[in-house]
């Protein structure tokens, strides 16, 4: 037998108010006394009574909006998006914000779960673009719909973009495995068309020429996934079986890496990863990774985003920020 639904008339007559002064009490507690807001929210707790906020948002979304922030991300076997999204979506609650996540593949049709999201009143958007191919960005960037790029730049003037400044990431792994004395170098690469790894390895090229080594070999990956760096790494072992130092695009492909050389007893070879995931300090790996400064990120997604929702930016502007190397 179903439970009858507890409706803020059931709440009113309990606490012996009227309707509105129920609802005022949710929507617009100043506008009631501190007698009634006690008595509303006792009858309410008694009851089990839970207001319909998305109703109530619709109601006034002329004034208020829905307060429902779509975050887009994809890649979620890359251990740094669950990260990144578990920081994102307490900033955003902690801001009186509510997040909804719209998980997005090369395979599904992202048009029309961007539509669903839209359905549902979604008053502004963050997108983790840096799990994202180009196209994808592209498609979110249609919408009509303010927004926060993350971990991509974009060249229109009303985007604004937040990201680790990747080229110097690259150049702290570089600089890094110099020091260390070695000189054959590989990168080994996240998705082709993804602009941190290109930046990443534009960055560490660019230092390694500068300090007069080798330019690094490349391996080449469909995604940031820890099998592409198993397979990325065995295939360096089979075709490079000399190289002394590899540095990834992110942990990820690093924790690969490091499994291949450990199973398939490769030879003594340091690696580097890029993030500084929560795993990146297991016993397991003690990984050296460059730290993206996520807390930092989010941060300033999360200042900039309030800035378009209230109408103060009319163009866009991209933030970088520096990232450190982490040593274990």
């Amino acid at each position: 037998m179903n439970k009858k639904r507890i409706t803020s008339i059931d709440v009113a007559r309990c606490a012996g108010v009227s309707p509105s002064a129920v609802s005022r009490t949710y929507s617009a507690p100043g506008k009631v006394s501190q007698a009634t807001r006690s008595r509303v929210l006792a009858a309410a707790d008694a009851l089990g009574y839970r207001p319909n906020a998305l109703a109530r948002a619709l109601v006034n979304s002329g004034r208020h909006g829905s307060g429902i922030v779509a975050v887009v991300m994809g890649e979620f076997d890359n251990p740094f998006q669950p990260w990144l999204f578990n920081l994102l979506t307490q900033a955003l609650q902690q801001h009186g914000l509510v997040p909804m996540l719209v998980s997005v593949t090369e395979q599904c049709d992202i048009r029309a779960r961007l539509q669903q999201a839209l359905s549902w009143q979604v008053e502004a958007a963050i997108i983790s673009a840096g799990s994202l191919s180009r196209e994808t960005t592209e498609r979110c960037l249609e919408l009509s719909l303010p927004m926060v790029l993350m971990g991509r730049e974009d060249q229109r003037e009303t985007v604004t973009a937040v990201l680790s400044d990747n080229r110097l990431a690259g150049e702290l792994a570089a600089d890094h495995l110099i020091s260390l004395g070695l000189t054959r170098l590989a990168y080994i690469a996240g998705r082709q068309d993804g602009q941190a790894s290109l930046e990443r390895l534009a960055g560490f090229r660019r230092h390694l020429v500068s300090r007069g080594r080798p330019e690094p070999i490349v391996a080449d990956n469909p995604d940031y996934a820890y099998h592409s760096g198993y397979r990325a790494m065995c295939r360096l072992l089979q075709r490079h079986p000399a190289v002394e130092g590899v540095f990834c695009a992110c942990d990820a492909l690093a924790f690969g890496a490091l499994d291949a050389l450990r199973l398939n007893g490769g030879p003594a070879c340091t690696v580097v990863g890029c993030d500084d995931t929560p795993q990146a300090a297991w016993e397991g790996y003690r990984l050296t990774t460059v730290r993206q400064p996520v807390e930092q990120l989010v941060a300033q997604v999360i200042h900039h985003l309030q800035r378009v929702l209230s109408g103060e930016v009319q163009r866009g502007e991209t933030v970088r920020i520096q990232p450190t190397l982490t040593v274990r």
